[in-house]
């Protein structure tokens, strides 16, 4: 079993296995989800639902994340899969599989008989059948349901404007998103879009009940899920989080994660600073690691375009009464790079980008900004840019400032509006 395996051998060489120190430390560990059948369920009609701009080749979707897997192997990162670990929870654990049926159901929201008969129907799968099916999908027709009585009861449940009885997650290909791991705490995130309700369910079976996870109590590790920790209006998404170590965490206040989300994380008194850039509520800039995304210990790539455009804050809550105090956001101006010097108490700190506005309006749209930190000055990002004026292009030509750049292609990727950093989650990387 690979989370086992894994353990043991941290254990034997004193690694740690489970811990995000900073964003631009050395990438141990990363989980990721290599595309599968949930992409072959877009269709014109229900990619906006699903948050898809255009519908992905699902060859080229495949081809592509298989290279980018393999050149992040070759760097030293070891990668797993979701679809894997989940398979190996829910096969060790009976718990493991209420829980994820009880999430499923729930999110759901069915009549009681409805529920109770879903219910049934998902307890007969095998694990790997249920794993399949949580990923992706059911479709509301005879031929995934058969022909059980809970089916027949499933199939009349289904109005005929329904597609699936349980929604397929092509969104999933965004790791990133449903849950944080920040030094030794894991945030299991509330996302905003229903559409995506049932990853962070995933990533809480997987933490809660993996095998490793027995070992890794016992050096600290802790869960914090958004579920229960915060009101139902916190929404927090994981390319919105950037844990820069030593308590400083910057975060993007936009479209999937709100004010109260962010305050949220404050009142944890996990962090002793909480930087808050303010993003358009578009979906070009949906994620804060769209526009800025860290490159180095102190560097990051950031669209110059809105660079002087987005207000910075810190934000806290009086220590002395933090559970009634209102949480305050104090204002450092619009200016990012001028803020972000001065909040992180680096004035060397140094920001990347195309030459021009024009190249960089261009290749935003098109993610290239959304850069994984492997290491320092080691980053990984998509193929295509210009290559005179472009950001990868400026980033390895810099004089001063030269950052090495691995480039993979984005064709079947581009098409959910991610990147890199997107379809990556860390879960051990060390500090800077």
């Amino acid at each position: 079993m690979i989370f086992y395996s894994l353990i043991i051998y941290a254990f034997m060489f004193h690694k740690q296995v489970v811990g995000v120190y900073s964003e631009s430390g050395k990438l141990e560990l990363v989980l990721v989800h290599r595309p599968g059948r949930e992409l072959e369920r877009l269709t014109a009609e229900n990619k906006d639902a699903l948050l898809f701009d255009e519908l992905p080749n699902i060859e080229e979707t495949r081809k592509s994340h298989d290279i980018f897997v393999n050149t992040l192997r070759k760097e030293g990162v070891t990668v797993l899969y979701v679809l894997d670990v989940l398979r190996e929870t829910l096969q060790q654990s009976s718990a493991a599989r209420k829980m994820l049926i009880e999430g499923i159901v729930h999110h759901r929201q069915l009549t009681e008989e409805a529920s109770s008969a879903l219910t049934q129907f998902l307890f007969s799968f095998t694990a790997t059948q249920l794993t399949h099916a949580v990923i992706e999908g059911i479709a509301c027709n005879k031929e995934e349901l058969g022909e059980s009585e809970s089916a027949s009861i499933l199939l009349q449940t289904c109005s005929s404007t329904e597609e699936f009885l349980v929604p397929p997650l092509p969104n999933l290909l965004f790791t990133r998103d449903s849950f944080s791991i920040m030094e030794k705490s894991i945030f299991i995130w509330r996302m905003a879009k229903p559409a995506r309700s049932n990853e962070p369910l995933i990533m809480r079976v997987i933490f809660t009940y993996h095998t490793h996870h027995s070992q890794l109590s016992m050096i600290g590790i802790h869960i914090i899920d958004w579920e229960t920790h915060a009101d139902s209006t916190a929404t927090v998404e994981g390319g919105d989080v950037a844990y820069l170590g030593r308590g400083k965490l910057l975060i993007g206040n936009g479209e999937r994660t709100n004010r109260a989300g962010i305050e949220a994380i404050e009142r944890t008194g996990l962090f002793r600073q909480v930087i808050a850039i303010e993003l358009p509520k578009t979906r070009d800039y949906m994620h804060l690691d769209i526009v800025l995304s860290s490159t180095g210990h102190h560097s990051f790539a950031l669209h110059q375009y809105l660079a002087d455009r987005l207000p910075v804050y810190t934000v806290q809550t009086p220590r002395q009464s933090k559970n009634s105090a209102k949480t305050e956001w104090l204002c450092h101006g619009h200016d990012i790079q001028m803020a972000l010097r001065h909040l992180l108490c680096d004035p060397d700190l140094h920001f990347y980008d195309a030459a021009d506005e024009k190249t960089s309006i261009a290749e935003i749209s098109e993610c290239r900004e959304n850069m994984l930190c492997i290491s320092d000055q080691n980053v990984i990002t998509y193929a295509g840019d210009d290559p005179i004026k472009g950001v990868v292009s400026q980033m390895l030509h810099n004089r001063q400032h030269p950052c090495h750049v691995e480039t993979f292609p984005q064709k079947g990727l581009i098409e959910g509006h991610g990147g890199a950093h997107c379809m990556t989650n860390a879960v051990s990387r060390l500090l800077n």
